[in-house]
């Protein structure tokens, strides 16, 4: 009875421990899984593009504690678009017009 008893706890403490090692997930990589999930998805990105874009999201959000200035984000944009295909190239430039747009009407709502 004993021996079951410590066997028991022992997987009661193993999966206590799963639990703590998924709950502590690095934010930044999350932020950088998710901007290249939405990317890849849009443009169609190949495993090798994933990889490389997934590396530029996270070594910028490392360098800046997770906060993207406009200048970093050019600078992210110029190194996704040296990465894409030219058809790829054209469909980010169309979203990136388009996120631009909508950051217009959102800064003119709220200046004025």
């Amino acid at each position: 009875m004993k021996k079951y008893i410590t066997l028991f706890t022992f997987i009661c403490v193993l999966f206590l421990g799963i639990q703590t090692a998924t709950a502590q997930d690095d934010p930044l990589e999350t932020m950088a899984k998710d901007k290249t999930t939405a990317l890849a998805k849009a443009l169609d990105l190949s495993p090798a593009q994933v990889k490389l874009v997934f590396e530029i999201y996270y070594t910028a959000y490392e360098k800046n504690n997770g906060i993207i200035s406009k200048d970093v984000l050019n600078g992210m944009r110029k190194k996704i678009s040296a990465v894409l295909q030219p058809a790829q190239l054209e469909e980010f430039k169309i979203s990136l017009n388009k996120e631009k747009e909508r950051q217009d009407k959102i800064e003119g709502a709220n200046g004025g």
